[in-house]
């Protein structure tokens, strides 16, 4: 599953790298397929993704409409640019396990 990206100006503290791949499509962006505070399932229609300089971010929109203080990852892109994204957590099992143990 892909979704396009787009962009809008929003600092926040990056939680790590992009990862990316590449396709017969191009380069994607691979996004965790779990928000932040791991409570919801991130999906086309349940996040928002967009870019502010060598960050990109994706907000979970039930964390968001909650006000979670938790509910955007920011991922550091070093410049790299993808056109599309990819929903997988197998890339970021590091962010993601230690936030299962709290």
């Amino acid at each position: 599953m892909t979704t396009p990206l787009t962009s809008t100006n929003s600092p926040a503290p990056a939680h790590g790298p992009a990862r990316y791949r590449t396709t017969a499509h191009g380069i994607q962006v691979v996004i965790p397929t779990r928000c932040p505070s791991g409570q919801h399932r991130l999906t086309t229609n349940t996040c928002r993704i967009y870019e502010t300089e060598s960050t990109l971010h994706v907000a979970c929109l039930a964390c968001a409409e909650a006000a979670s203080t938790e509910h955007t990852w920011s991922l550091t892109t070093q410049g790299r640019a993808a056109l599309s994204a990819e929903f997988d957590d197998q890339p970021y099992l590091d962010l993601l396990r230690p936030r299962q143990s709290s």
